[in-house]
């Protein structure tokens, strides 16, 4: 039985994804349409009675002649009618790149799981970053599953082939300036609710889902001692944190208001809003994250805490992580003490 779940995109237009079991991998599959919502269920139905006759995931007897460039050019006409132009474009990038790898024409059945892995490592070895490798194998992975749909090949030959591991750095803190504009724009919607953990993000320095339930709930704050355990994610361990007097205060307000959590938001809100306010604000090429960036900054650049204590306080599984994300600070700071020796020595 297939499933039908509505899309609606940043250009304001609306697409209909339809969700079905593939009969021969079991699996979640998934075919995008851009159409109304009277064609998308006539395409269900299409769907569920091919899957009923056997059509859908059915091996071609020529599957073994099908050539890449004839799934390619497939492919791309597919994604012409069913995705956006920008993100057929990005697509035919990539696989114009897997055309040049190959440098000859080869059959599907031919294509091998170390032939990806030794694109995959041509790469990266070219200076491509992870992130980037990454896109370009999950848009080959599509593409292949495509073909398994089609019935041009049965197994997929980017299947099993691990992404390269990469890790954003990218996200920027904000400068004392802009946390003030920030917190300046919220209070000027009125929004006190969603001040508030926007407060306790900056002075725990807290990933956005380690504040909201059910990582993050009273049996977390410790009003006698003054703690907040912050459960960490990932599978990354519990951490205290002392909280300071503008925490404590905040906390008591949220408690005197008979509330059932201290922050009652989902995290997909949380970004969006975030989003909002930073727009509102004029504050360019930031995210929920970078308060969590900007708590960390802000002890360094006050000299408030040393790069040990900041990690700890972060919860960093080590301080190279720390030392990653903070580098052009740290520097700032090595020059700093070395010029202070001027008016000592």
């Amino acid at each position: 039985m297939a499933t039908i779940k509505k899309v609606k995109w940043k250009d304001g237009t609306v697409s209909y994804k339809i969700n079905f079991v593939h009969p021969i991998s079991k699996k979640w599959t998934s075919k995008s349409v851009r159409c109304s919502y009277k064609d998308a269920l006539k395409i269900k139905a299409d769907i569920e009675k091919d899957i009923a006759f056997g059509k859908i995931g059915k091996k071609n007897p020529n599957f073994r002649t099908t050539l890449y460039s004839q799934l390619k050019s497939r492919y791309i006409k597919d994604s012409r009618r069913n995705k956006t132009s920008k993100t057929t474009e990005r697509e035919e990038i990539v696989l114009e790149n897997f055309t040049r790898f190959l440098k000859t024409d080869i059959e599907l059945n031919k294509i091998t799981i170390g032939q990806i892995e030794r694109y995959k490592d041509i790469r990266l070895e070219t200076g491509k970053k992870p992130a980037t490798v990454s896109i370009e194998l999950r848009v080959l992975k599509t593409m292949f599953n495509r073909a398994i749909d089609w019935g041009l090949i049965s197994t997929n030959p980017v299947k099993g082939v691990k992404l390269p591991k990469h890790e954003n750095i990218s996200v920027r803190f904000l400068t004392k300036n802009e946390v003030e504009k920030l917190v300046s724009t919220i209070e000027a919607d009125g929004n006190i609710q969603f001040l508030r953990i926007v407060k306790a993000y900056l002075h725990t320095g807290a990933r956005r889902n380690e504040l909201l339930p059910p990582l993050f709930t009273w049996d977390n704050v410790n009003f006698v001692e003054k703690k907040v355990m912050i459960n960490g994610q990932k599978g990354q361990s519990k951490r205290f944190l002392p909280m300071n007097q503008t925490l404590f205060d905040l906390f008591t307000e949220i408690k005197e208001e008979d509330a059932e959590t201290p922050f009652n938001f989902k995290p997909d809100f949380i970004t969006k809003k975030m989003a909002k306010y930073y727009k509102s604000a004029k504050i360019k090429g930031a995210n929920t994250h970078s308060l969590r960036k900007t708590f960390g900054s802000l002890l360094i650049q006050n000299k408030t805490a040393d790069i040990y204590t900041v990690s700890k306080l972060l919860g960093h599984a080590s301080i190279k992580t720390t030392e990653k994300y903070y580098v052009d600070l740290i520097d700032d700071n090595y020059k700093i003490a070395l010029d202070g020796l001027d008016n000592i020595i």
